[in-house]
This record gives structure tokens, C-alpha cells and sequence, in this order.
């Protein structure tokens, strides 16, 4: 008897689905990076978004720093979430006024660090204003601080001097798709409170206040939904790239005058209560930050504004004065966690520098000053990223090849 190949005239065979769920993918992304670091007797704080589907770092960044406290941002944190995350670690508020007090903020940190060294995950610059006090209150303690966001970079690149190192990703090529996602969230959440006033998108005039990267990401997707865009950045680099991408351009009060969609994405509270009066009748307003970062209408609340309030639908709060009126969408925090701001898994890839970033604080020196995640490890971080949740697909073995060696 003799063995053959056994020749198959069938089609090519089908591409095998490598593909694995989100949360698998998640856990198995995270599980194989923290494999790759240094442990350490380190401790970490986390300031954190409490949102579905983002908090699959957390395991692998105790493996680096074990986390002692998450501390989730009061305007971000969707409860099941929260329910979820209690029942591992240790939930804490976060308060900016709290968190400036060094007085407080010293004895806390060293009591949650229990005298070990630790890492401060920051998102918005919280730890900014009490850091050199902090420094001097625990020599040595304080191995650095990592930064999400470009606000909270701002806030650390204000301080006369660095006291500890403090690593940024805010501008990491790794976070430009989030950023550009967020810019996508924030838009459907806008649509989604329409929606419920039986209001719609398309062929309406829009607004963007900002042209970084959530601002450009704002503008794609109003651009995707059939809205005349019209961009106002005081930069005159941004302002050139948004033009030169397609967007109209106005001076700030036209550019207020003729929107029904004003979106905000500076960070630098590009509307106060002179602007309002310069917005459209009936516009919609709406933050891609924080309240505090992006606007300053505390005065909305006194009686002397003459600003009558009414709540429309939860999420749009119409304020009326003189017979012209404006709604504030998600009163005036970022919009997009009205609506627990899914980006996918996009975010898991500036968690894991991240995690990069804190495992480079607890094992090598540092003199204070800002740095950034090697080149390096954010190259080999997107490769890993690619083969979680973009994996080459291997074709399924051919009926020939499964066969090779079968006895004729």
C-alpha cells in the first residue's frame, strides 16, 4: 500500500476568525503585558474614569505597583462599575479642593501607601497644586506621577519646578485614537439628547471651539452626520489645519452667532457669561471637558444673571433670559460619560503605557522633570495591542493538508 496527497478542486479555504471578545481580548492583552514587567514592592493611587469596559488595566497595573486606592472622577463613574471595582479595591473620593490641601493629602497618601513608595495616577492634574509640599512632607515616598490628559499636563507644566518626576502620555501617538474616539462619543451623546427631543442632526450649523485632536475628532463626526462645521481656534497653526481640512472659519462672536451646536474643547474656559449673550437663540451647548475646565458660568446660578432655569429632559437644562434662550448639555461636564463614553479598545492601549510608565518610575532612578514612555516600548506596546485585538488571521488547514498521509 502507498500513501498519496489527496488533491482537493474545492475552493481556497475559508479565513479561521482568530477574533476573540472584547473583554477576553482585554484581559488577555493586559495579562500577557504585565508578564513582560518588573515586579516591585511599590504601591499605586489611581485617579480614574469609572466606566464599562475600561478597567481591565487595573490587575496588571498592581502587578507593577500593587493599587491601594482607585479614586474615581465624581463626574465619570457609572455605578454598576463602581459596584464592580468596590468589591476589589479600595474606592476613595477625589475632591480638587481636598486634593490641594497638602496638609490633608500628605497624611492620606502615606496612610493608603502604608510607608511604601508609590506612583500617582493622575487624570486632570489633581496631585498638581499640593506636590511640592507632599515631596517635602515624604521624602522619598513619591517615586512620580502619571498623567493622562493634556489638561493635567498643563497644570504640571505650571509649577515653578517639578518636584518628583512626572511622565506624560497626554501626547503619546498611542493616545491619539482615543482622543479622536472621544471626539466621536461626545458627538453621539449630543445626538442622543436630540434624539429625545425628536430633533436630528443633519443640516444644522455646528460650532467647534478648539481644534486639538478631540476637537478635530468632534468635527469628523459632525462632518460624518451632514453638519455645516466651522472651527474657531486661537492658534493660528490649528486654526490653518482646520481650515485646510475643510472647515469654515469665523471670528469667535460670528462664529457663536450663526451656530445651533456649540461644542467646547479647549480646556480653557472659552465661554463665560459675556458669551452667552453671543450665542444663537435656542443653541444647544455642549463641554468635551470637565465643567470647570471648559466654562465659567458659575454665575448661572445667581438670581442677579437673570438666567431662569428649566430642566427639559435629564441631560438638557434650558436657561432663558429676555425672551432668548440656550440648553447646557450635561451641565457642562464632558457630555460623552452622559452616555459612559464607549471609545472600544482603543483605550486599552494608553492604559498599558500607562502601566509602561509606572513600572519605569518604580525600577530605574529619575531625577524630577517631565518625561515621556520610550519610542521603544510604545512600539512594542501597539504590537501587542495589534496581536490582542487585530490579529493576522490564520487560514484554516486545507482538506488536502488535514489528509497528508492517509493510507489509499
Amino acid at each position: 500500500m502507498s500513501t498519496s496527497v489527496v488533491e482537493s478542486s474545492s475552493p481556497p479555504p475559508a479565513v479561521k476568525s482568530v477574533i476573540r471578545p472584547p473583554s477576553v481580548a482585554a484581559d488577555a492583552f493586559f495579562a500577557e503585558f504585565a508578564s513582560t514587567l518588573p515586579r516591585s514592592e511599590a504601591a499605586s493611587l489611581v485617579v480614574t474614569h469609572l466606566l464599562p469596559g475600561q478597567m481591565n488595566f487595573l490587575p496588571a497595573l498592581g502587578k507593577v505597583a500593587e493599587v491601594r486606592a482607585v479614586l474615581p472622577k465624581p463626574k465619570s463613574a457609572d455605578r454598576r462599575t463602581q459596584d464592580l471595582m468596590s468589591e476589589t479595591y479600595r474606592l476613595d473620593p477625589v475632591d480638587r479642593g481636598r486634593f490641594a490641601d497638602p496638609e490633608w493629602l500628605a497624611p492620606y497618601l502615606q496612610d493608603r501607601a502604608d510607608g511604601r513608595p508609590m506612583v500617582l495616577a493622575d487624570i486632570g492634574g489633581y496631585f498638581a497644586p499640593a506636590l511640592a509640599e507632599v515631596c517635602q512632607t515624604l521624602p522619598g515616598l513619591i517615586r512620580g506621577v502619571v498623567e493622562d490628559t493634556e489638561n493635567g499636563l498643563r497644570r504640571y507644566l505650571a509649577l515653578p519646578e517639578l518636584p518628583c518626576p512626572v511622565y506624560s502620555v497626554a501626547r503619546s501617538p498611542l493616545k491619539e485614537p482615543e482622543d479622536r474616539l472621544v471626539g466621536e462619543a461626545i458627538v453621539f451623546s449630543v445626538e442622543t439628547l436630540l434624539r429625545r427631543l425628536g430633533e436630528v442632526m443633519p443640516g444644522r450649523n455646528a460650532t467647534v471651539l478648539g481644534f486639538g485632536k478631540i476637537g478635530a475628532g468632534i468635527a469628523a463626526a459632525l462632518h460624518a452626520r451632514h453638519v455645516r462645521v466651522t472651527v474657531y481656534d486661537r492658534d493660528p497653526i490649528r486654526q490653518a489645519q482646520a481650515v485646510a481640512t475643510g472647515y469654515g472659519r469665523a471670528a469667535l462672536h460670528d462664529s457663536l452667532a450663526h451656530a445651533e451646536l456649540v461644542f467646547s474643547a479647549t480646556g480653557n474656559r472659552a465661554i463665560g457669561m459675556e458669551e452667552l449673550a453671543w450665542l444663537r437663540d435656542g443653541a444647544y451647548l455642549a463641554g468635551a471637558t470637565s465643567a470647570d475646565d471648559e466654562f465659567d458660568l458659575a454665575g448661572l446660578a445667581s438670581p442677579r444673571s437673570g438666567f431662569t432655569r428649566e430642566d427639559v429632559v435629564p441631560g438638557i437644562a434650558r436657561y432663558t433670559r429676555d425672551g432668548r434662550s440656550f440648553s447646557l448639555l450635561g451641565s457642562g461636564n464632558a457630555v460623552n460619560f452622559l452616555h459612559t463614553s464607549a471609545i472600544g479598545p482603543a483605550i486599552h492601549v494608553i492604559k498599558a503605557e500607562i502601566i509602561a510608565a509606572t513600572a519605569l518610575l518604580v525600577t530605574l532612578p529619575h531625577e524630577p522633570g517631565m518625561y515621556e514612555v520610550p519610542h521603544q516600548t510604545r512600539t512594542e506596546i501597539a504590537a501587542a495591542w495589534l496581536d490582542a485585538f487585530q490579529p493576522t488571521a490564520a487560514p484554516a488547514p486545507s482538506r488536502a493538508a488535514a489528509t497528508e498521509g492517509a493510507v489509499l
